[in-house]
Order: C-alpha cells, then structure tokens, then sequence
C-alpha cells in the first residue's frame, strides 16, 4: 500500500542516485494514482503536486511550476482553511517561483501571506516565520534592495539562533547576509557571513541544495579576493551538489562556467609569476575595470562626507551610483580609457520634485568636489560633459530608453535597442535609499519579456543564417571580396546578438559586444570562436568556423528548449522559435521583421 512515507522515500531514492531524467515520470505516475475526485482529498498527490513543482522549478520550467504549486494551493484550500502550515509552505513555494521568474511584486505579495500565516499560527520567533523572512530577503537581493535585504536577513537569524536544530536555516540566513553586504560594499562583513554559513553546514550530515549556494558565494568571495585556487574549488563543489539535487541545471553551467573562469584567472596568475618570481602582482590602478572601484572610492571618501554633510536634511532621497555611457559603467576600462571622460565621478540620481528644490543646489556642491583623486583626474570632453553629476531620475531613464520609466507593453519594450538597455542598467548603485531609481532599473534588468527575447533569438537566426551560412560563401563564388567581407560582418553582429539573448544579457556598445562574450555564464566561449572567425584570412576555415558557431547556437537551442531537429541552416528553425511567442501580433510578424 501506497504511504507518504513511502513516496518521499523514493523520491530521496530517485534524487540520490542522480536518475533525474525519472522523477517527472514518477511524480507524474503519483499524482495519476491519488489524483482527487468526489470532494476528497489525498495527501499524497498534494505533495507529488508540490514535488512536481520543486522539480520544475530546479530545471528552469518555471511555468510548469508556478501551475502546479498553484493547483496544490486550490487543492489545500478545499479541505481546510488558509491558516495552516501546509498553505503557507505552498505560498512559499509558489513565490519561489514567481520570484525566479523575476515577478517580485507578486512574490512579496506571497511571502507576506505565507508571513501573516505564520504569525498567525506560530508567532513571530517561530522557524517558519523566520523562513519566510529569508525568502522575502533573497526577493530583496534580486531587486537590488540590499539595505532591506540586510534588515530582513538579520531579523531572521536573530529568531533562528534562539531555536534548537535548525543549522541550515541558520546558515541560509548567513548566506543572505552576506550577500548583502558584499553588494553594499561591505567585504569584510560578507566574508565573515559565508565563513559561518560554511562552518555551520560542517555540523550537518545531509546537506541541501542550499549548500551548493553557501559554496558558490565563498567561490564568488575568494575570485574577488584574488584566491582563485579557493574560488575554482568551490565552483566546482558547488556544481557537483547542483547536479545532485538538480541535473545538470542553468546553475549547473554557470558555476562550470566560473569554475573555468577561475581555472583561467590560474593559468594566468602563474604565467605572470613565472615571468618574473620577484615582480608583484600587477597594481589595482593598472587592472581592467579599475574605473568604478576608483568612482566608488572617490564616493565613499570625499563625496559622501562632504555632500552628506550639506544636505543631511534630504540625503535619504538620493540615489547615488555610475551607471551610464563610459567603458567604466561595464568594467571593462583600461589605460587607454583614461585620456577622455574618466576618472573620479558619480552619478546622483532625484526625483521631479526633489531636483526642483535641491538640485541645482546639489549640483553645484557636486562640481565643489575636488577634481583629482589619489593622482587621477577626470578629462570630460564636450561629448562626454554630464555624464555624471546630478539627474533627474526620469531624464536619465528617458536619456537612454525614451522612456521616462519601465516600458510597460511590448511595443514599448522591443523599439529599445539592447545598447541603449545595457548603458542604463550597467554601472553599480552605490545606495538608493527611496528605491525609486532601483525600481526602474530592475525592471529593465528583469530583461526583455519572453516573447520579445524569442522573437529576437528568431530575427538574429534569420541574420545569421543568411549572412554567415549563405551569402559568405556566395559572396566568394562570386570573387566579390568586399561581399564577402560585409557578410561576415554581419554574421558576426548576429552571432554576438544571439549569444547575449540566450544568455538574457542586454548586448553593449558594439565596441565592447565582444569583448563582453567572456564573461556571460553561457557560452562564454564564443570569444573565442568569434575571434578565430573575425581573424582567420583561410576562407574555407571561415566557412568552417561559421557552420561550428551555428552548432553552438542550436545545441543552446535544446537547453533551453526553444527549438530541436538535425537541419544544420538556422533559417529552418524560425517557425519553430516563433511558435513559442504567445503574443499574437509579434507572432504573425515574419521572422526577419522585428516590428
């Protein structure tokens, strides 16, 4: 006879022995046998149902598992009252998901639901109480609210330290603090956070897939800190725990990804040393990216203490970051950048209202500031001037997207250019203590909706099929070298494009579109790839080079289960890619037509 005892015992069997390709099977199975009829109610098929929408969710099937989260919900509420622990769990759940999903306000909605339950039932030092809070902090993190993040993750592990046996709970409660801290700047606290986390996991004897997220921040921590053997490690580790729980999963690639990162940042460490055993690792001021450490440097030092000063009446109302045009909002600036429109800056950031009544006032103590910072100057040309100082948040917004706020319908979003996206959501926010500036900027940072992403992915197949696959090779069996050259051109603009879309990245300025491949979490190899096709003078090695990229392109295709077949011409698969828009307007569009 069938029991939930022995249900969970096969699933743990299941997930044990790394057969994940059987579990939807079974949940399924489960929930055939014990699905609900007559008014009854099966416990078994609720948690094959809550099971199902676990296992969905670890794999990236996030409408799978926001529907089946939702139908245990219904299923919960029919035999019994909202204020039970089994309620608030599916709450919890569900907004999970929602949450991966990147629908905040929705999942917020839901963790306070699940919170008022669990206030209701238990009390406000209880262990679910105090797992909600932890949730409602990783929705803080994701939105980039990392002071509420902090608050919410330390009120949780002040009520789970009081509470016997719940280590894990105590130690995501690090996790979440320490991911907060180390986005507000504050390495040392965060160090410390992850260091508890992992001491804490060192007591249990079954770890969850928390754990995998405890090592993958110690690996994030030690690659800033320079330990790359450390950082590689823990990668690794924290791969290998994904797998178990999940299968090779999204999360699984990207650790992969930053554990060959890391294995790289090795490699070149020691060819470094082996070029000279004396020299010192290179200066922080000579290393890419020093520019936004510079400004941030420049912020907390001299902006801050002066300019608080002056305004501490109205302080927490501006937003302060760099976010904008400048190879320094990307991180990707190097000496060469340094002889016009970098060096010591930031941005400050107002609402209407506020810039009417401080913010040329503001602006004013902003240019006071001393122009030279620890021997750097910042050079502003005429094209550069206004790039940083005082904004007005919708002007910003409206700068570079047209908009003066989140595009909020799909004609909206898709006449946005990803360049124009990516100037005004890279960079860093130093603080935002309104959340105005931030809740825009998160919004554009949650990516073009799924429907204009496929839609995208489908336009630049279209390119790179009839550039790269087709007019390349025509181009030189006509002896039309400029052609030919033009078409690869432009199969290599397509092929960056793609490679950003599958990786729900706004692609940057085309100056820096590839050298920005090296560090997205998927196919990050395709610098490379790129590199050999953009440099080779053999043209049958181009032609090679394209038809391998076109691969890449297909296989990724699979993962994230946007088209499958063996026709190696990309064209062929526009129909497939557009049959998953759901918008009936875009979906009617030819493929090579975005709008």
């Amino acid at each position: 006879m069938d029991s939930l005892s022995n249900f969970f015992a096969r699933l743990d069997e299941l997930y044990a022995a790394g057969r994940h390709d059987e579990i939807e099977d079974f949940l399924h199975r489960t929930l055939s046998r014990h699905r609900i009829c007559c008014g009854s109610h099966d416990t078994i098929f609720i948690a094959a149902l809550n099971e199902l929408g676990t296992y969905y969710r670890g794999i990236g099937r996030y409408e799978e598992s926001a529907k089946a989260f939702e139908e245990a919900g219904y299923d919960i509420l029919s035999y019994g009252q909202k204020d039970t622990s089994d309620y608030a769990t599916n709450r919890m759940n569900l907004a999970g998901t929602l949450r991966l999903q990147k629908k905040y306000s929705q999942a917020l909605a839901l963790y306070e639901e699940a919170l008022n339950i669990c206030r209701r039932l238990d009390g406000e030092q209880s262990y679910h109480y105090a797992a909600a809070l932890n949730n409602i902090a990783l929705v803080y993190i994701d939105m980039s609210q990392y002071d509420k993040a902090l608050a919410t993750a330390q009120k949780a592990l002040a009520i789970i330290r009081k509470l016997p046996g719940v280590l894990e709970e105590q130690a995501i409660s690090h996790i979440n603090c320490s991911t907060a801290h180390y986005h507000l700047g504050q390495k040392t606290a965060a160090i410390q956070e992850a260091a508890e986390a992992l001491s804490l996991y060192e007591k249990i004897p079954k770890k969850g897939i928390h754990y995998a997220n405890a090592l993958n921040l110690q690996a994030v921590l030690a690659m800033d800190a320079g330990k790359y053997a450390q950082a590689h490690e823990n990668f690794l580790k924290s791969a290998d725990y994904i797998k178990t729980f999940l299968g090779k999963n999204e999360d699984y690639h990207k650790a992969i990804a930053n554990a060959d990162k890391a294995a790289t940042a090795i490699e070149r460490k020691s060819k470094k040393d082996s070029l000279s055993s004396t020299a010192n690792v290179a200066d922080r001021d000579k290393t890419q990216g020093f520019g936004l450490a510079l400004c941030r440097d420049y912020y907390e030092t001299i902006g801050q203490p002066t300019l608080q000063a002056q305004f501490a009446s109205v302080w927490h109302r501006i937003a302060i970051g760099l976010v904008g045009e400048g190879s320094e909002c990307l991180g990707f600036d190097d000496e060469l950048s340094r002889d016009h429109d970098w060096g010591p800056s930031f941005c400050m950031w107002l609402t209407n209202e506020d810039y009417a009544t401080f913010g040329q006032t503001l602006q004013k103590a902003y240019l006071a500031l001393p122009n030279e910072f620890r021997g750097y100057q910042r050079q502003e040309t005429q094209a550069g001037k206004g790039r940083t100082g005082v904004w007005r948040i919708s002007d910003f917004y409206r700068h570079f997207i047209g908009l003066s706020k989140a595009p909020e319908n799909l004609a909206e979003w898709i006449r946005i250019p990803e360049s124009f996206l990516a100037k005004a959501t890279n960079g860093q926010v130093f603080t935002d203590p309104l959340g105005q500036f931030s809740t825009i900027r998160h919004s554009l940072l949650t990516f073009y909706p799924e429907d204009i992403r496929i839609k995208k992915i489908a336009y630049y197949a279209c390119q790179m099929a009839q550039s790269g696959q087709y007019n390349y090779k025509r181009s030189l069996d006509r002896h039309n070298p400029v052609a030919a050259a033009c078409s690869r051109y432009e199969f290599i603009k397509a092929a960056t494009a793609m490679t950003y879309m599958l990786n729900k990245k706004y692609m940057p300025f085309y100056k820096w579109a590839h050298h920005g491949l090296q560090y997205l979490p998927i196919l990050s190899d395709m610098y490379e790839k790129i590199t050999a096709l953009a440099t080779t003078a053999d043209t049958a090695m181009a032609i090679a080079r394209i038809e391998e990229i076109c691969e890449i392109i297909r296989t990724e295709w699979r993962h994230q289960g946007l088209a499958t077949g063996t026709d190696s011409f990309l064209l062929a698969y526009a129909p497939m890619l557009i049959s998953h828009i759901q918008n009936d307007t875009l979906r009617r569009l030819p493929a090579w037509q975005l709008y």
